[in-house]
This record gives C-alpha cells, structure tokens and sequence, in this order.
C-alpha cells in the first residue's frame, strides 16, 4: 500500500489502493477530510503516501460508529484547540468514550456466543431421536439433555402458539 518515494497517485490508483471508490475520495475532499497533495500540470488531482494514512484513519473512525459528518466535527474540534495538549486531550476523550462503546458491544456479543453455545450444546443431543420424528415432538421432547433447554431453543418451541400461524 505504499507509494513509492516522489510517485504521486490519481484519484483512481488511490481509490483502488484504499478499497474506496473515486467518488468517495472526492466527497472526503469535499468535505475537508481529505486535501490532494497537489495537481497535475493538466489539472489532475494527484495523492502521496499521507492520503492513504488519512483514508486508512478514516476507515478505522467510521468502523467506530463515526459518520463523516462526525469525523468532520472531530477535525474542527482538534483544529479549534490550536495548542497540541488541548487537542490531544480531545482525541483522548473521544477514543476513551468508544473505547467504552467498544467494550460493552464486546460484553454484548460474548453474551450472544454464550447463548449459542448452549444452543448448541443442547441441539447435540436432539441427534438421538430417529429421523421420522415429527417436528411437533421436539415442543414436548421427553429425551434427556445436557442442559435445560435454553431461550434460543425455547423461542423456536414456542414460536407458533397462540398466533393463527
């Protein structure tokens, strides 16, 4: 991904090296996030190695849950400071905030892996029954398990009652 040494880049060959689009580039520069190092002699914009640091970071901000309208704000933010500690504080504060975001969808999706663990768990031992067992068997299964049967597998026990379906 790097480009070498006094080699600038058109918007193309920077789309593609950065898995966005030239359209996407353009709407970056348009909206400030993004300057193209400088111009061809025929008006062509033209990209070093630092706009594909910048498309990279990004990247990482909108996977952060950031828009670019929010990534926008953050710049002017950081710009605003005009001192390096205050600015740095800001992008402190900001990366402690999803810091946080990040670590309770962590905690949310280990919650999720637990409960299909049982899920699974349990549906190993539904391979006992013989295969013309009728579906209707499985809401009122009297075969042992090594767990209680748990919300996942209840849900689809009880997933047709008292509707007209």
């Amino acid at each position: 991904m790097n480009i070498p040494e006094g080699r600038a880049l058109r918007i193309g060959d920077l789309a593609k090296r950065a898995q966005r689009s030239a359209r996407a580039v353009r709407l970056y520069e348009g909206m400030g996030l993004l300057g193209p190092a400088l111009r061809s002699e025929g008006g062509h914009r033209l990209y070093d190695q630092n706009a594909l640091v910048r498309l990279g970071w990004i990247d990482r901000l909108q996977s952060l849950g950031l828009s670019l309208t929010e990534i926008r704000s953050f710049l002017d933010d950081l710009e605003s400071a005009q001192r390096g500690p205050a600015a740095m504080e800001r992008a402190r504060r900001l990366f402690e905030d999803k810091l946080r975001q990040v670590r309770d969808q962590v905690d949310a999706l280990q919650g999720l892996e637990a409960e299909l663990l049982d899920g699974l768990t349990y549906l190993q031992s539904c391979t006992s029954c013989a295969p013309e067992t009728e579906y209707v068997a499985c809401k009122h299964c009297d075969r042992p398990h090594e767990i209680e049967a748990p919300v996942l597998i209840t849900g689809i026990h009880h997933s047709g009652e008292g509707t007209n379906r």
